[in-house]
């Protein structure tokens, strides 16, 4: 499933009722994200052979593992990350709400929105 689709699966209220969980700030944003989530919703997706891959990962600071993707999927236009497949690894124990929370969270945070 393209990122586009999983958006479209679920309503803005309940993915952001999600993020929230994942991020206590979100309260100060939710305008952000709720604009955020629309314009992704009607942006045409540039298709791309890159994928926003969920998998079991390591952090030797804090030594956890916990499940997420890669901060490097989400560095790029708007328009070419909901053109990207989202793939779950079997370990990757997340929803596809949680997976679609998280990748609004990311995508707001880290991708680029198009200036049009």
């Amino acid at each position: 499933m393209r990122l586009q689709e999983l958006l479209k699966a679920y309503e803005f209220d309940e993915i952001f009722a999600e993020l929230a969980e994942m991020y206590p700030s979100a309260q100060k944003d939710q305008q952000r994200f709720k604009d955020a989530y629309k314009k992704l919703l009607t942006l045409r997706p540039v298709a791309s052979k890159k994928q926003i891959r969920y998998e079991l990962m390591y952090d030797p600071e804090t030594d956890e593992e916990f499940v997420g993707a890669e901060d490097a999927c989400f560095n790029g236009p708007w328009d070419v990350l909901i053109g990207k497949e989202i793939k779950k690894e079997a370990q990757a124990d997340l929803s596809d709400l949680e997976i679609a929370a998280n990748c609004l969270l990311n995508v707001v945070f880290i991708g680029r929105e198009p200036r049009h």
